[in-house]
C-alpha cells in the first residue's frame, strides 16, 4: 500500500493499468522528484505531462526534418502535437460523461469498449514500453560503444566495424544488469528521482547543443543551410513521410499519464485542463521543433554525418558533434547512466500491462481466473528477463534507431496515444455532431494508414539504387550492416 505522500510518478501508468493496491488520493508534496512542484498544481501538471513526452527521441527528429524536409518537418511536428492535445480533451470529456467521472484510461475503456478494449489498451501499451525501452538501449549501447573506443583506444575502424556482434550483446548485458536493479519492484514511487534525472540530462544536452551551435558553429560561420548543402523544404517522394512520420508521433506520449495528472489538478474544470494540456503541447512542440530546426540551420545536408566519419549517417543528431567537444561527450556518459536506470520505470507499465493481458484471457476461460504470478517479486523477474532478451534480440535485427523509433511509434504509441481514444469517443457519440464522429473515423483511419505505409517500407520497400537507404531509414536486406559505435544508430 502507499504511504500518504507517494509520488504521482506511481501513478503515472495507472492510467492505463490496473493497481488495485495502490493508494491514488492526491496529497501535497513533490510528486515528481523535484522539490519545488506541488502536487495538484498547474505548473506541476504541465510538468509531468511534458515529461511524459520529452526523451532520447528528440535526438532523431534533426534527421526528420532533414529527410522530410525543413518545412514539412515542422508541419508533421505541429500537426502530431495538435492532434495528440486533441485525443487528451476527447479522453477528458468521455471520461466526464460518467457519473462519478473516470479517472483511469484502463477503465474508460474497459467501461466503453468492454474486454476488447481493455485487452488492446494493455497489449499496445505492452509493445509501446517494450519498444520505448529497445530504443532507449540501442541509443545508450551506441553511445557507450563510441565512448568506450573514442578514451579506451583513440581510433576508428573506418568501416563501421569497431565492436563485434558478440561485443555488442556484451554490452547489452552489462547496461542490462543494470537496468534490473529495480525492476522487480512492486512500486513505482521510489523510482521518481531516476525519470526526472533523465529529464533534467535530456533538456541539458538540448540546451547545450543548441548554444553551440548558435554561439560557436554560427559566429564561426559553419552554418550550412546554403547552396548544396541546404536542406529542401518539402519532399516529393511519399516513402520518406512513410518511414519518418511515425518517429514524430513518438514524440507525443503525454497520454500515458493524462488520467493521473487529471485526478490530482485542483482545478479540473474542462476550460483549465484544456489549458493545461495546450501549454503542455506548445512546451513540446517548440521543444523538438527549436533543436531540429537549429540543427538543420547550422549543419543542413550534414545534420545526419558522423562528424568524426563522414562516410557515414547517423540517426542519432549527438554524433554530428566531434568527441572531443567534450562537455557533449560528458553529458552523453551522464544520458547512458540514467537512460540505463530508467529501464525500470518504463518495464514498470510493461509488466502490468502484461499482467493485464493475461487477467483478461484468464477471465475469458475461466471467470474464476485470478493470478497474482506478476505481483510476486520472482515472477516479475522473470517476466523482466525475457522482456531484456527481447529486448536484445530485436536491437540486433534491426540497425536503424530511426526504424526502431518508427516501430514503437507506429505500432505502440499511435494506437495508446489516438487509436483507443478514437475508439472510445466513437463509442460514446450517439448525441454527437456527425462532424466530430467523422473526424474520428478519420483518426482511426490515419492511424492504420500510418502503421501500414511504415510497415510497407520498412519490409517492402526496396529504394533505387540511386536512394541512400541510410538516410531515408528504410530496410533493406541487401544494404552493408550498419552496426558499429556512431553508424546507423
Amino acid at each position: 500500500m502507499a504511504s500518504e505522500n507517494a509520488p504521482l510518478l506511481k501513478e503515472r501508468w495507472a492510467a492505463s493499468i490496473q493497481l488495485d493496491d495502490l493508494d491514488d488520493t492526491p496529497t501535497e508534496g513533490s510528486h515528481h522528484g523535484v522539490a519545488f512542484l506541488k502536487a495538484g498544481e498547474n505548473l506541476s501538471s504541465v510538468y509531468t505531462l511534458c515529461a511524459m513526452s520529452l526523451g532520447v527521441g528528440v535526438f532523431v527528429l534533426p534527421s526528420v526534418l532533414k529527410d522530410m524536409g525543413l518545412l514539412a518537418g515542422l508541419v508533421a511536428i505541429g500537426f502530431f502535437g495538435l492532434w495528440a492535445n486533441w485525443m487528451q480533451l476527447v479522453l477528458i470529456k468521455s471520461a466526464n460523461k460518467f457519473s462519478p467521472p473516470i479517472y483511469s484510461y484502463e477503465e474508460l475503456a474497459k467501461k466503453v469498449l468492454g474486454w476488447p478494449g481493455q485487452f488492446m489498451l494493455a497489449f499496445f501499451t505492452a509493445v509501446t514500453t517494450f519498444l520505448g525501452n529497445a530504443a532507449h538501449m540501442k541509443t545508450v549501447v551506441g553511445i557507450l560503444q563510441d565512448l568506450l573506443e573514442y578514451f579506451v583506444t583513440g581510433k576508428y575502424d573506418e568501416n563501421g566495424k569497431v565492436f563485434t556482434k558478440e561485443k555488442e550483446v556484451i554490452l547489452y548485458v552489462f547496461l542490462l544488469v543494470i537496468g534490473l536493479i529495480k525492476t522487480a519492484d512492486p512500486e513505482i514511487s521510489s523510482m521518481r528521482f531516476i525519470s526526472t534525472a533523465s529529464v533534467m540530462v535530456v533538456l541539458t544536452i538540448c540546451l547545450w547543443t543548441t548554444g553551440e551551435c548558435m554561439f560557436w558553429y554560427w559566429p564561426h560561420g559553419n552554418h550550412e543551410f546554403t547552396g548544396h548543402e541546404a536542406v529542401h523544404y518539402v519532399s516529393d517522394d511519399w516513402h520518406v513521410y512513410a518511414a519518418d512520420l511515425p518517429a514524430v508521433a513518438f514524440a507525443f506520449s503525454g497520454t500515458f499519464c493524462l488520467f493521473p495528472v487529471y485526478k490530482e489538478m485542483n482545478d479540473k474544470t474542462y476550460p483549465n485542463v484544456r489549458k493545461v494540456v495546450g501549454y503542455s503541447t506548445i512546451v513540446c512542440c517548440l521543444g523538438y521543433g527549436v533543436v531540429s530546426v537549429v540543427g538543420v540551420l547550422t549543419f543542413g545536408n550534414n545534420v545526419d554525418v558522423d562528424a568524426m566519419l563522414p562516410g557515414n549517417t547517423t540517426s542519432n543528431y549527438l554524433y554530428v558533434f566531434p568527441t572531443d567537444h567534450y562537455v557533449v561527450t560528458i553529458l552523453s556518459f551522464c544520458l547512458v547512466f540514467t537512460i540505463t536506470l530508467l529501464y525500470a520505470v518504463i518495464n514498470f507499465p510493461f509488466l502490468n500491462a502484461v499482467e493485464q493481458m493475461a487477467n483478461v484471457v484468464g477471465k475469458l476461460i475461466n471467470p474464476r481466473y485470478s493470478s497474482t504470478f506478476l505481483r510476486r517479486p520472482q515472477g516479475r523477474l522473470i517476466v523482466t528477463v525475457i522482456g531484456m532478451v527481447g529486448v536484445v534480440a530485436i536491437n540486433l535485427a534491426f540497425d536503424s534507431l530511426k526504424v526502431l523509433f518508427g516501430f514503437c511509434g507506429g505500432w505502440g504509441i499511435t494506437f495508446v496515444v489516438y487509436f483507443v481514444p478514437s475508439c472510445i469517443a466513437l463509442g460514446l457519440s450517439k448525441d454527437e455532431p456527425l462532424a466530430y464522429r467523422m473526424l474520428l473515423v478519420a483518426s482511426l483511419a490515419g492511424v492504420i494508414i500510418i502503421a501500414a505505409a511504415f510497415t510497407y517500407v520498412t519490409f517492402i520497400y526496396h529504394p533505387p539504387a540511386s536512394s541512400t537507404n541510410k538516410t531515408l531509414g528504410y530496410y533493406d536486406a541487401n544494404a552493408p550492416p550498419e552496426f558499429g559505435p556512431m553508424h546507423g544508430i
